[in-house]
Formats: structure tokens, C-alpha cells, sequence
């Protein structure tokens, strides 16, 4: 997690069934992400969770924006894990899209949102929005809208420069010149003062290698 964004607590089961969540051995506790997200998910991952249950709801109004994109950054880890979420999301007042955020799993409860969760459930699957990392570039695919998009971006400065946003970021101005393609392509989203990057990293998709 960027240093200046606030751990994000979870509960975990080895289980989502409800019954099975309660029998003996099923409980992995309460945890704080509060390092790096993609490493700490990671290890969830591997030690047997399917589901995690976010303490926090995830305000898209928050003026700061720091507790936003910290939850969203782990939800995404979580969802490119294929672990599932329990959470809470409190969308801006006013009209607003959820579909750029759809690839994410779907939100438990969205407060003022009548049938938004169940909208987003019935939108939901696997590897809608993710890309692969090879060497010299990564490549996007995108099944959020139709028709389906495919990009393939080479940037030398890879490490300098998407390897921050996978952790969230503060925006300054040089972070806004940078990233404006980024902007543009849909890939990142903004809470407030701090930006992240969408899209999660597919590690087994299920399109295979050929065309989607």
C-alpha cells in the first residue's frame, strides 16, 4: 500500500457457503492490509481464504479519497484472486456509473442504490477487465462495454510509473500529465486527492491466448 494510504481491515473463511463458513477451521481471523496490497492479497490467496468481509464501507464521496482507493485497490487484489467480497460501497450523491468499476466483485450492499448490487451481480464475471504483464508490455483486455477493447501499452518506465497506481497514488500535477493517457483509456479512477489503476492482473483467463 502507498505509505500514505490507511490499512484496510478484513475478516476471512476459508468458505462463502453460509454453513460452511461456521464449521470449525473455516475462520482465518481479522487482518490489516496495510502493506503492499498485491503481495499481502497475495498471501491470503495461498493461505486458503475465499471469502473476505471489509470492515469499512467505501465512500466514492470521500473529499480525501485515501480510505476510498485503499479499499478499492484491495478489493480488486481480492477479485484478481478470485476470492470473494463482502463490502460495502457508498456511492457520490447524484447520478453516477457504476460500470467502470463493474470487473470488480460485486458490492454486498450499495446504501442508496436501489438494485444497483443485484445489477452489478447479474453483470459480474471473471476477467472482464484485466491485463497480462510481459516482457516490454502489458496488455489490456476490456469486457466492461461493447465491443470488447484490447490496448497493448510499451512504457520503458513501467516501474516508475504503473507499479505506483497498482498501489494508489496522491495526484500532483507531474501525476496528472503522466497518467492523462491512462485517463483517458479508462483505466485509472480517481476518490478525491488519489487515483488508482483498474484493472487487475489476469493470471488465468478464462479466453485463453487467442481472441477474446
Amino acid at each position: 500500500m502507498s505509505t500514505d494510504l490507511p490499512p484496510v481491515r478484513l475478516t476471512l473463511w476459508r468458505d462463502r457457503d453460509p454453513e460452511a463458513m461456521r464449521i470449525p477451521g473455516m475462520y482465518l481471523g481479522e487482518v490489516d492490509v496495510g502493506g503492499d496490497p498485491l503481495d499481502e492479497v497475495a498471501r491470503l490467496a495461498a493461505g486458503g481464504a475465499c471469502l473476505a468481509r471489509l470492515h469499512a464501507a467505501i465512500d466514492l464521496s470521500d473529499a480525501d479519497g485515501a480510505a476510498a482507493v485503499a479499499g478499492l485497490v484491495v478489493v480488486r487484489e481480492l477479485t484478481a484472486h478470485a476470492i470473494a467480497v463482502d463490502w460495502t460501497l457508498r456511492p457520490p450523491a447524484g447520478p453516477w456509473d457504476w460500470r467502470p468499476l463493474g470487473h470488480l466483485h460485486p458490492p454486498t450492499t450499495v446504501p442508496g442504490g436501489d438494485g444497483l448490487a443485484a445489477a452489478w451481480s447479474d453483470d459480474f464475471r471473471p476477467a472482464k477487465f484485466g491485463y497480462r504483464h510481459g516482457p516490454g508490455f502489458i496488455e489490456v483486455r476490456d469486457h466492461r462495454a461493447d465491443p470488447f477493447r484490447r490496448l497493448v501499452i510499451r512504457n520503458p518506465r513501467y516501474e516508475q510509473v504503473i507499479e505506483p497506481l497498482l498501489r494508489g497514488v496522491a495526484t500532483t500535477d507531474q501525476t496528472e500529465a503522466v497518467t492523462a493517457r491512462y485517463h483517458g483509456a479508462g483505466l485509472l479512477h480517481r476518490v478525491g486527492r488519489y487515483v488508482w489503476w483498474t484493472p487487475y492482473r489476469v493470471r488465468h483467463s478464462p479466453h485463453g491466448t487467442g481472441p477474446p
